[in-house]
């Protein structure tokens, strides 16, 4: 079988089933690991029709935000906020993460967007940074190559090396907010940073001549390479929600189903490997267990991946 090289970033396991979203869950703790691009775009170009409406709205929806903006009407911007991503994941429900999987997760990850937004719309400081990015946007200069229009490498990515210096600065204090600790549980750090080079590069991929469109995949992590792997001992099985097939690999505790979105518990109990008293699988089996009964530590998957 040959499949993209997706490493968990919690348990270290390998990505060993099929999967159908931009979001890539690990099989056998049930993270939140990674994004496959590739699959973002393909979303993206599927219904030319929703895309050029989106893009419609999301223009008249930056017309009143930046009204809002200059008004210093806070309240109508953080509703403006609201509204906007509220239609961008209604419109393309494969972006939503799929750790959103409950209406009250979802409403409290729409606040933490709408709240973020309005926050760095305020700051004075994040809006010279992004005066200054826009000025190396404006910078840029195009050309035609067979009847598409493409940009000029040297101004490119002088601005793509300042938006990627831009964002992961801005992440380092983020996540640190208390206001937005829930995205600590919702959407892991380094997997929010990819989801926000994943719509800089969506924007900008259609621009590149073939080898400014590999330095740039290489430059935000999305040139992943491809192997082959064989399918791991396991069995076959079925989503406690849907109930479509899923492969449970042998060692796994929790997997994804790709149909419903939703996580099944393949193992709900251990054995402590110190006192071999049985205790209750965490939600996050990824994480080291303390037990129950003797106090030991268990790592439930490192003594699989090491």
């Amino acid at each position: 079988m040959r499949i993209k090289k997706f490493t968990c970033i919690n348990c270290g396991a390998p990505k060993v089933n099929d999967y159908k979203s931009p979001y890539i869950m690990c099989d056998y703790c049930g993270s939140f690991t990674d994004i496959d691009y590739t699959l973002g775009f393909d979303v993206w170009n599927e219904d030319p029709i929703k895309t050029e409406k989106y893009k419609a709205y999301k223009i008249q929806y930056m017309t009143n935000s930046k009204n809002a903006l200059q008004r210093g009407a806070k309240e109508e911007y953080y509703n403006l906020q609201h509204a906007f991503w509220d239609y961008y994941y209604t419109t393309y429900p494969a972006y939503l993460p799929p750790s959103i999987d409950t209406p009250d997760k979802y409403k409290l990850y729409l606040d933490v967007c709408a709240l973020s937004s309005t926050n760095s719309g305020f700051d004075l400081i994040t809006k010279q940074k992004q005066t200054t990015l826009n000025a190396y946007q404006q910078l840029l200069k195009y050309y035609q190559v067979n009847g598409s229009t493409k940009v000029e490498s040297e101004g490119f990515f002088k601005m793509a090396e300042y938006f990627i210096e831009l964002t992961r600065d801005g992440f380092k204090d983020f996540y640190d907010n208390p206001d937005y600790s829930i995205l600590n549980e919702f959407l892991p750090k380094p997997v929010h940073m990819k989801m926000k080079l994943s719509s800089f590069v969506q924007v900008w991929m259609p621009y590149l001549i073939e080898s400014d469109a590999h330095k740039l995949l290489k430059m935000t992590g999305f040139s992943l390479e491809y192997v082959e792997i064989n399918q791991p001992p396991g069995r076959k099985g079925e989503c406690e929600y849907c109930k479509a097939e899923i492969y449970f690999p042998d060692g796994s505790y929790k997997v994804y189903c790709e149909k419903c979105r939703k996580t099944t518990k393949v193992q709900a109990i251990f054995k402590c490997l110190s006192c071999g008293a049985e205790n209750s699988v965490p939600d996050n089996p990824s994480k080291p267990v303390i037990c129950e009964f003797c106090g030991v530590e268990n790592r439930l998957i490192k003594a699989l991946f090491g």
